[in-house]
């Protein structure tokens, strides 16, 4: 999820930061969102800026300006060239994420593409899911223990959320995608501790969405026909042209037990066109496929868990972990996203900044 993990690199809200969706409105069209749409400086910024060295291997909304070493997420291209408004893409800007820089000699080895396999064969592609989230801890472990290593590396193991997706929440594919990030993280730790670096690093271990299970989907093209919206799990951001037409959006959508939850997450170049809508329960939204041929609004989903859920359920928490030198044993109930950023800033020893309204310091570590 992009907003989420956009708040937790930056410590703002969506409504400051800019990103309120995988898919942003640009007063035009719903595109996918890009780190150059980010409205606030990330924790890779302000490192660079007080010249730490910084490295983003696959980690999804980090400028590569803003890092010294930098690799895509090996899922980029396929979800910008799968994007329903590929054609307002900025073709320079998915070229741009799409270079790696700063290898000094190291081999890239990852792949950034689904290699051609058809959507249809999703066996196949969750096995290059899986290997590419191995690579890509792998190249991470190698920095750690380089020569020259990064002061902060910032990386994501994709798969777990692929697995829920389409294999179920708690389901035995799921229990072991998640046992393989673990071992991922795990190799990596062992890495550390055999190049004797375990001392000179902080892990932090964090999800930007949970998830929950589907089992109705609600299709947005034939519940509102003509109707410029975009689904995002068990959200869904609409484009109205004024009150009248929010309320007949939220009549409609009423009938399907969906609800209107407003607009303050928007950001405010944009909030008065925008209208949010949530799901009812074990329901999400969702583009209608070929095999609806009764032209039904509701059906089975493609995806059979999912997040985006209504403000405030538990369902839809993360977790995060802080493990390493300084960090003392301790548990802390409950946080939101953008207090990530400031444990960040106090394991890196940051100073505090003049665009942050808080002190520098964190109340979760």
């Amino acid at each position: 999820s992009l907003p989420g993990r956009t708040s937790m690199i930056t410590g703002k809200p969506s409504q400051e930061h800019g990103i309120f969706g995988n898919h942003i409105f640009d007063g035009t069209n719903f595109r996918a969102a890009r780190p150059d749409d980010v409205l606030a400086p990330t924790i890779a910024r302000r490192a660079r800026e007080a010249g730490l060295k910084v490295a983003c291997i696959g980690h999804a909304m980090v400028d590569p300006d803003d890092t010294d070493i930098y690799e895509a997420p090996w899922w980029l291209r396929d979800f910008m060239e799968g994007c329903r408004f590929v054609k307002v893409l900025n073709p320079d800007w998915v070229s741009r994420l799409l270079v790696p820089r700063g290898r000094d000699g190291h081999l890239v080895t990852m792949p950034v593409s689904n290699g051609g396999i058809a959507e249809d064969e999703p066996g196949l592609q969750h096995l290059l899911g899986m290997a590419c989230d191995q690579q890509i801890m792998r190249d991470v472990a190698d920095l750690a223990c380089s020569d020259t290593p990064p002061d902060l590396i910032l990386t994501e193991i994709e798969m777990p959320d692929v697995i829920q997706h389409y294999f179920g929440y708690e389901s035995e594919a799921s229990h072991w995608s998640l046992a393989m990030a673990d071992f991922l993280v795990g190799e990596l730790h062992q890495r550390l501790e055999r190049a004797g670096r375990l001392d000179e690093y902080v892990i932090a271990v964090a999800s930007d969405h949970g998830h929950s299970p589907i089992e109705t989907a609600i299709f947005t093209d034939i519940a509102l026909p003509g109707v410029l919206c975009e689904p995002e799990g068990a959200t869904l951001h609409v484009v109205v042209q004024n009150e009248a037409h929010r309320d007949k959006i939220t009549s409609r959508l009423k009938e399907f037990g969906a609800e209107y939850i407003g607009n303050d997450h928007v950001p405010a170049a944009v909030r008065s066109s925008i209208a949010a809508y949530a799901a009812p329960h074990r329901h999400s939204f969702e583009i209608s496929r070929s095999r609806n041929d009764g032209g039904s609004p509701l059906g089975r989903p493609r995806y059979i868990s999912s997040h985006g859920l209504c403000p405030g359920t538990p369902a839809d928490d993360r977790f995060a972990i802080f493990y390493g030198a300084g960090i003392c044993q301790r548990l802390v109930e409950s946080a939101v996203a953008e207090d990530f950023y400031p444990a960040l800033t106090y394991i890196l020893g940051l100073p505090a900044d003049k665009r942050d309204r808080e002190a520098m310091g964190s109340s979760i570590i």
